[in-house]
């Protein structure tokens, strides 16, 4: 009896729990050809992420060469790579501020990632708010460091990036980089080529 009542009130606890449902899809639309048309390829990354950063360059192509296809960039910041939630919290400020921005920010993440990772192991965190906000300031026209210091303790932009990692998890998500392909996980994605990608394009857009 002891056991029973144990496993109801577990169960009681466990479906009380839900993720929150955002206004609407989270991510960063890169390319889209009807909104959340076939194929949708959604990428889940993290800006200091090495394996995310290998792949992008083919990511990137795949989307700026492929007709009539959506990419959605999520990001998942990991718990172990040191100030990758400080880095999402300022690309959340720029998406805000100018969506057009935020490729171009990803980007420059990718190509110094040890400047947030190793060279910042020994900062405080106001020093690496400090750090992240001049670096985007020096990288991103049009946005300061102030306004991404405000973004630091800015309650909407704190909502937004904890959503955004809570709608991963909700998807199953456990690292990055992470490919999802019309909603399906694809746990081989990371190693395909253009040329791969490209076949499976013109394969889901023939039909089944």
């Amino acid at each position: 009896m002891i056991s029973v009542l144990l496993l109801v009130t577990f169960v009681t606890i466990a479906t009380a729990q839900y993720t929150p449902i955002p206004p609407h899809p989270p991510g960063f639309t890169y390319k889209a050809s009807g909104y959340r048309t076939t194929p949708v390829i959604e990428l889940f990354y993290d800006h200091l992420c090495p394996d995310s950063k290998a792949s992008w360059p083919t990511m990137k192509q795949v989307f700026e060469n492929s007709e009539n296809i959506t990419g959605i960039i999520h990001i998942f910041p990991l718990p172990y790579h040191h100030n990758a939630y400080f880095v999402t919290l300022a690309g959340v400020t720029i998406r805000r501020s100018d969506q057009s921005e935020f490729v171009q920010f990803m980007e420059a993440v990718f190509k110094d990632q040890d400047k947030f990772l190793t060279q910042a192991e020994n900062m405080t965190e106001p020093e690496v708010h400090k750090m992240i906000a001049e670096f985007v300031a020096m990288n991103i026209k049009g946005v300061s460091s102030q306004t991404i210091m405000k973004g630091f303790t800015d309650n909407n932009v704190v909502v937004e990036a904890d959503r955004a990692w809570e709608y991963g998890c909700s998807r199953g998500v456990s690292g990055t980089p992470f490919f999802m392909i019309n909603g399906v996980l694809d746990h081989n994605a990371g190693s395909y080529s253009v040329s791969d990608w490209t076949k499976m394009i013109n394969k889901l857009k023939m039909g089944p």
